[in-house]
């Protein structure tokens, strides 16, 4: 399963790069995507816990 991002998150996700790879570097950049997209795709497997992180998120996505 796959998941979609609301275009305003691609846009937050997008900055936080930028920002990460001008203030610490690719590495540190990097690190970054490859948490949110193992976030992401442990969201995706088990989307209960979706439920819980509502309140907090300021992400939204959509599984396909």
């Amino acid at each position: 399963m796959n998941y979609t991002l609301h275009p305003g998150a691609e846009q937050d996700i997008a900055d936080m790069l930028d920002f990460y790879t001008a203030q610490a570097g690719i590495p540190v950049a990097q690190r970054f995507l490859q948490e949110f997209e193992r976030v992401a795709k442990l969201l995706v497997a088990n989307p209960h816990l979706t439920n819980m992180l509502a309140v907090a998120s300021d992400f939204i996505w959509i599984p396909d």
